[in-house]
Formats: structure tokens, C-alpha cells, sequence
């Protein structure tokens, strides 16, 4: 099934058909049940069970982070596996695969929808000021920002405080981003390549 954002991420598509919104991403999430960690992942995990703090902020809807066993992870764009109900905003972790109810209802009879940032909708506060607080801790030794182009402005403002509070900037991409010209090193490649590689070095 083709993905078109008018059709299936923005709260007017959810207004119009819930049930076919639910009908792909519960798609979405049957797929998703079966993804397993990358080497970028594995490596990242590793890398905390050496003592250092890692402090992961992913833009991704998946868990693969958790997976691979982070423990401190921030999800800016909320997650797959969790849904909030229309009528009272409560939040609940769902896993059911394939969904039994589409669309799936809260125990108060509202709709539930994927706790997930659609197009048009801002980023949760919660997530943002988690990743504010840790910046401003100002204790960051390296800064990674990985398999993103840097598009968004919040990566940028992120990026570049990080490096002023004395962090080495690494940007981690296949090709050139918008911060490839400002960071420390710019390594271009795969993440599952550079960072198993790139990691222990750092341990």
C-alpha cells in the first residue's frame, strides 16, 4: 500500500476514516513486530554497559533502541506502542498485533489514535524538555546525530548547543547534511557500519 500523508498521518485523515487510518498502521505495526536491532542500535547499547551515560533521542516510532537494550531513551516523535484516547487524552501502551477492535476504543468509549506526531501536529513538550534538560546539564562529550539530514531546526539548535557547551559534534550519514559543515567529523556511511566501529573507541 502506497503512503500518502494526506491519507493516513494528519488528524484530518484520522477524522474522516478512522478505521482506515487504524487499517494501515496496525499494517504498520505487524511489521514493525517483527524488526529486530540494527548494529547502530546493538553498538549504541553496548557502548552504555561500558559505564558511559548515552542518552538516545530518536525521531523513530519503533522500540528498537529498548530492544537492543538503552535504557535512556527519548522518543520526540512519540511511539508505535502507545495510543491516546480522543475523549479523555490518556495514553496507554498497546501490542496487540494484528489489533483486535480497528478502530481501537478506550475503556471510556472514546477512539484511540496512534500516539504518534502526525503531519501539520508539534512535537509533545515532554520529549522536547527532557532532551533541553540534558543539553543544558552542559556534561556531554560527544554529540552524534545520526542518519538524519538535519532538516529540522530543533536538530540544528540541539547540535549546535551541544558543541558550545564543549561536546565534539559528529555527524553520522551517508551524505552531506546540514550540519555536515559545522561538526567535528563528518562520517559518511551507514550507521550499522560507523557507529560498532566508531563506538569502542569512545568505551
Amino acid at each position: 500500500m502506497q503512503f500518502d500523508p494526506e491519507e493516513y498521518a494528519t488528524p484530518q485523515a484520522f477524522a474522516r476514516d478512522p478505521a482506515k487510518v487504524w487499517t494501515w498502521y496496525d499494517m504498520r505495526r505487524q511489521e514493525m513486530a517483527g524488526a529486530r536491532p540494527n548494529p547502530a542500535h546493538t553498538a549504541l547499547a553496548e557502548l552504555e554497559k561500558t559505564g558511559r551515560r548515552v542518552f538516545v533521542v530518536t525521531q523513530n516510532v519503533d522500540d528498537l533502541h529498548e530492544q537492543a537494550g538503552s535504557r535512556d531513551v527519548t522518543h520526540n516523535r512519540g511511539s508505535m506502542w502507545h495510543v491516546r484516547c480522543l475523549r479523555d487524552g490518556a495514553v496507554e501502551e498497546n501490542r496487540l498485533v494484528p489489533l483486535t477492535e480497528i478502530p481501537p476504543r478506550c475503556g471510556c468509549g472514546g477512539l484511540f489514535r496512534p500516539a504518534v506526531v502526525w503531519f501539520g501536529e508539534t512535537l509533545p513538550r515532554q520529549p522536547l524538555e527532557t532532551a533541553r534538560r540534558y543539553l543544558l546539564a552542559g556534561e556531554i562529550d560527544v554529540c552524534l546525530v545520526v542518519g538524519t539530514e538535519a532538516s529540522f531546526g530543533y536538530i540544528v539548535e540541539w547540535s549546535f548547543h551541544a558543541r558550545e557547551s564543549g561536546a565534539l559534534l559528529v555527524d553520522v550519514n551517508p551524505r552531506a547534511t546540514g550540519l555536515s559543515d559545522a561538526v567535528g567529523f563528518h562520517l559518511e556511511g551507514k550507521a550499522g557500519e560507523i557507529l560498532p566501529w566508531l563506538l569502542p573507541e569512545l568505551s
